[in-house]
């Protein structure tokens, strides 16, 4: 099967590679190759040759065989930041991206555009900036918690004005910071509002 005709067939499945599939099996990788090429495992190759092996066809070939599924990652926490500043931006995607719990990461420049992102994107936790144009973090607050569908989200608001905290805060935000951020204070702060969010 041509790769463009398996993509379209499982356009949101993960695929494997021979190494993993080789590690969860027990067997070497020149078996897992054989067994793509008897037609038992499906896969294509990569425009490198490398192939690649969609995970519902590897649980299927692992239900044939009486062998463990192969163990399904979570999907991860959804992590929206909004910042109009993108060395703010670029700091917490950075932080955020190299994390083993494979975060996923969306990020917006300002309140309207953080709300639109809500409906599509339904982070856990929004990192939010106090000040910015168009919309500013206080509203985005308050539109949040006065919302049922968005009420639980944990929100981390940022500011380079101290004075807006308890605005903030009052409108709802869990935790507010200020610039400069401290990466130590940012990382406490982060891991104890992901604790809450993923309870």
């Amino acid at each position: 099967m041509k790769k463009q005709k398996l993509l379209e067939k499982f356009p949101d499945e993960p695929f494997l590679t021979t190494g993993e599939v080789a590690h969860h099996c027990q067997v070497s990788i020149p078996a897992v190759k054989h067994w793509i090429r008897d037609g038992r495992l499906g896969a294509f190759r990569t425009p490198g040759g490398h192939s690649r092996i969609p995970l519902d066809r590897f649980q299927q070939f692992l239900r044939q065989h009486g062998m463990p599924s192969y163990p399904v990652p979570s999907e991860g926490t959804r992590i929206l930041v909004v910042d109009d500043e993108p060395d703010i931006v670029d700091i917490f995607v950075e932080l955020l991206a190299g994390d083993p719990r494979g975060f996923k990461i969306e990020t917006a420049t300002d309140g309207y555009e953080a709300l639109i992102k809500m409906g599509a994107f339904q982070p856990s936790l929004l990192i939010l900036d106090v000040v910015m144009p168009r919309l500013d973090g206080v509203e985005v607050c308050r539109r949040l918690r006065g919302d049922p569908r968005t009420r639980a989200i944990k929100i981390l608001g940022i500011t380079g004005y101290p004075a807006m905290i308890p605005s903030l805060i009052e409108a709802g935000a869990d935790a507010c910071l200020t610039k400069p951020l401290d990466l130590r204070t940012v990382r406490e702060e982060l891991e104890h509002l992901l604790a809450l969010a993923e309870a």
